[in-house]
């Protein structure tokens, strides 16, 4: 599996039309031969909404075995994470188009902030991405032990 690292903050806007610009630095991150060229629209486990590379989304869900009788839980996750998902292809502009049913469910307004995580990008409203960083910044300290001890350990050449 290719190993994504989405990265940065990025103030945008969603316009009249439900579409917002993915910025140009994020898409050079991404090999259209192994990334595709969309982006998997789905609710994250924060109630955010988060975009996934295409082909990376795909092959996620690859990985995981369907079985004939899905138990209650897996059944309401896929449900979710594939019933709920849209398929987001950037035109020539690099511009996504979201669903009018997303745009309704999710409730963001126009000015949102693309938020890179890992292997994916959330979407967070300026004022709620402001308020978060806020809320880091205090916990720093905190929060960097305990990613660090999360971390294996470096190894030595």
């Amino acid at each position: 599996m290719r190993n994504i690292v989405l990265y940065g903050e990025h103030e945008l806007s969603i316009d009249d039309k439900n579409r917002m610009l993915v910025p140009s630095d994020i898409r050079k991150q991404l090999d259209p031969g192994l990334d595709g060229t969309a982006f998997f629209l789905v609710p994250g486990t924060d109630g955010r909404p988060w975009l996934y590379p295409d082909l990376y989304y795909k092959e996620l869900f690859g990985q995981r075995r369907a079985r004939l009788t899905p138990d209650e839980d897996t059944l309401a996750y896929d449900r979710m994470m594939l019933g709920m998902a849209s398929r987001m292809e950037w035109d020539k502009q690099g511009r996504v188009l979201f669903p009018e049913k997303f745009m309704k469910r999710s409730g963001l307004v126009r000015e949102v902030t693309l938020v890179g995580n890992r292997d994916h990008l959330e979407i967070w409203s300026r004022s709620a991405w402001d308020e978060e960083k806020q809320k880091m910044e205090a916990r720093r300290s905190e929060i960097i032990l305990r990613g660090q001890q999360e971390l294996p350990p470096l190894t030595q050449t």
